[in-house]
């Protein structure tokens, strides 16, 4: 039994896109190879000590750029036994937010090969809004530059990997 013509006709531009979409594919699966050996997402800490650590910060995708939000606290609660919140934010209106899950990092751009750039990173401490910088350094750490203007006028901090995961707060 033979197909019907009309099929015919239709199976050649379906087998054509088939074909375009299958070699768009192998340069995306480059890219997610490429992209395991220097994938930023995921959880880092801000010390290597533990008794200095006082946050964890919780990187993932947000819209095609990154973002980090604050997943772990030391100090979680302020000294009245309340969840600590962005008292300090220039914005009245969001003083009221908890710490735990505000979105710290965000609309970072990969720039090369272990480095982002064109991000923000907000400081809730002095509820500050600078831009920043991040470079994956060789020995796992996580470089994030803070500043103002130009990135000579900032600060440089290092976060690495917990060997443990800290519990999730709030």
């Amino acid at each position: 039994m033979g197909r019907p013509a009309g099929l015919a006709r239709i199976d050649a531009p379906l087998m054509r896109a088939a074909m375009l979409l299958a070699g768009l594919a192998l340069p995306v699966a480059a890219q997610t190879e490429r992209a395991g050996k220097d994938d930023i997402r995921g959880l880092w800490i801000d010390h290597r000590e533990p008794d200095k650590r006082k946050v964890a910060v919780w990187i993932e995708d947000c819209d095609g750029l990154l973002c980090g939000h604050i997943y772990w606290l030391k100090k979680p609660l302020s000294s009245g036994g309340r969840p600590k919140r962005d008292q300090h934010n220039p914005d009245t209106r969001l003083r009221d937010r908890p710490l735990c899950g505000l979105r710290i990092l965000s609309g970072f751009k990969r720039a090369g090969d272990g480095s982002w750039s064109a991000g923000q990173i907000y400081n809730p401490n002095d509820g500050r809004t600078l831009s920043s910088t991040m470079t994956l350094e060789g020995d796992g750490g996580l470089k994030i530059r803070g500043y103002y203007g130009m990135s000579l006028f900032g600060k440089t901090v290092e976060w690495v990997r917990p060997q443990d995961k800290p519990g999730r707060c709030g």
